[in-house]
C-alpha cells in the first residue's frame, strides 16, 4: 500500500522467489488512502479463496493504517506466512532467516573443538539483539527466547546500551539506520548478523554497520544488501510450501 521504494523493492524479491518455486504472487497495490475497511473486505475474500494458500501484508504502511493489527487480526491464521497473526502456525521468515545463518556459521566453524550441536554451541553464546521493531527484533527475539536461547534486548530505552553490546559473541541488529554499530561496539570475534536496512542519501541499500569497518573484527558478519534479506525470502517460500498443506 503506498509507493515506499522499500516495499517495491521487497515485493520484486519475492515475486521472484514465488516464481522459482512455481508459486503465482499476486500484488495488490493499493493507495495510501485506502480505508481499513476496503483492506479487510479483501482479506477475506482472500481467506475464503481455496487457491489462495498466502497472505501477506507489506510494511511499512501508510499512516492512515498505522495501526497494523486492525488489519493482521483479519488474516486467516492458516494463511498467515509471515506469522505475524495470532496463533500463527508459522514461524516469522526472518526469525528462521537469523537461525539459518547461524547453523550455517556453526557448520562452518567445524562445530567447535568438543564436538557440540547447534543447541549446546547457542546456548554457550551471549547472543543480543538491538531493535525491538514489529517486523524483525521483536519475532527474532521471541523466536530465539521460544527456543530458551535467551537474548538480551538493547533498544533506544535501555540504560547503557553499548556495555550491553560489547559482551556480545553474537549480535544481531535490527535497526535500520547508519553505524548503528561501530568496530568499538564490538567485542572481537563477535558473529555479527545485520538485519536491519535504510537507503543512503545516494538511494543506495544499506545495513545498520560499514562492512569495511567492521570486518577484522567480527568472525562473521552477514553484508547488505545479499545477506539475510534472500534467506529470509527463503524462508517466507519454505511458509508458503508448508501453508499448502495444511
Amino acid at each position: 500500500m503506498g509507493d515506499d521504494p522499500n516495499s517495491t523493492a521487497y515485493i520484486h524479491q519475492k515475486k521472484k522467489a514465488a516464481e522459482r518455486i512455481g508459486a503465482i504472487l499476486k500484488h495488490e497495490k493499493l493507495p495510501a488512502d485506502t480505508s481499513y475497511q476496503y483492506v479487510n473486505t479483501l482479506i477475506q475474500t482472500y481467506n475464503a479463496d481455496p487457491a489462495i494458500h498466502g497472505l501477506i501484508v507489506q510494511r511499512p504502511l501508510p499512516k492512515k493504517l498505522s495501526n497494523i493489527s486492525q488489519i493482521l487480526n483479519h488474516v486467516a491464521s492458516q494463511k498467515d506466512v509471515d506469522g505475524f497473526v495470532p496463533n500463527s502456525p508459522f514461524e516469522p521468515p526472518v526469525a528462521l532467516a537469523v537461525l539459518k545463518i547461524l547453523e550455517e556459521i556453526h557448520a562452518l566453524t567445524g562445530s567447535d573443538p568438543v564436538n557440540q550441536g547447534f543447541d549446546e554451541w547457542i546456548r554457550s553464546k551471549a547472543i543480543v539483539v538491538v531493535g525491538r521493531g514489529e517486523t524483525a527484533g521483536k519475532p527474532i527475539a521471541q523466536s530465539l527466547a521460544k527456543r530458551e536461547y535467551t537474548p538480551s534486548i538493547v533498544h533506544s530505552q535501555t540504560p547503557n546500551p553499548q556495555t550491553i553490546i560489547k559482551q556480545a559473541d553474537i549480535l544481531i541488529s535490527c535497526v535500520g539506520g547508519d553505524s548503528v554499530i561501530t568496530k568499538n561496539m564490538l567485542k572481537p570475534g563477535t558473529i555479527l548478523i545485520g538485519v536491519g536496512i535504510h537507503r543512503t542519501p545516494q538511494g543506495q541499500l544499506a545495513g545498520d554497520y560499514h562492512e569495511q569497518e567492521i570486518k577484522d573484527v567480527a568472525s562473521f558478519y552477514t553484508p547488505t544488501p545479499g545477506g539475510v534479506g534472500p534467506v529470509n525470502v527463503s524462508c517466507l517460500m519454505q511458509n508458503l510450501v508448508k501453508s499448502c498443506i495444511l
